[in-house]
């Protein structure tokens, strides 16, 4: 008996588990196409810029997207110097 309640309170804290990650997958999943667009915006960007003026210019540049409540993006410089384009 003590081995069958365990098993059940064991398949139900997993399933919560599973929920949870399920969860925050589809959560990540809504964000990273709308990053993806910020940082191709910037690196388009900056391919485009041909002078130091032209790079510093769009280092204040807010990249596509900028505006939403939930953007980890200031600017395209901010993206540049934390590495990720």
């Amino acid at each position: 008996m003590r081995d069958a309640r365990s098993k059940t309170w064991t398949g139900q804290i997993v399933g919560v588990f599973v929920v949870l990650a399920v969860i925050l997958w589809f959560i990540q999943m809504r964000k990273a196409p709308m990053q993806l667009l910020e940082w191709r915006d910037c690196q388009n960007a900056y391919a485009s810029a041909r002078t130091a003026a032209e790079s510093a210019a769009v280092d204040l540049r807010q990249p596509l997207g900028a505006d939403r409540p939930d953007s980890l993006a200031q600017t395209c410089g901010d993206l540049r110097k934390a590495g990720r384009l």
